[in-house]
């Protein structure tokens, strides 16, 4: 079975970095409508980090693992 994760990453007030994970994007997403969500995030100020409030995108990536499940 394989599996997928959308990471997005952002930077905050403190200039630490901050990650949202989101499990099984849906398939084809691009990366401007990847990038378009994430500017809305941090326009809509919805999340804040131990340092504050995000203050602006560095990058996203999607992750994906292959996973077998063992039968005992």
């Amino acid at each position: 079975m394989e599996k997928s994760r959308l990471e997005m990453e952002f930077i905050d007030m403190g200039s630490k970095k901050f990650r949202i994970a989101i499990d099984e994007p849906k398939n084809g997403i691009t990366p401007q409508e990847v990038k378009d969500a994430m500017e809305a995030i941090v326009a809509s100020n919805i999340f804040t980090s131990a340092e504050g409030d995000l203050a602006g995108v560095i990058g996203a990536k999607i992750v994906t693992t292959t996973v077998n499940e063992l039968e005992f």
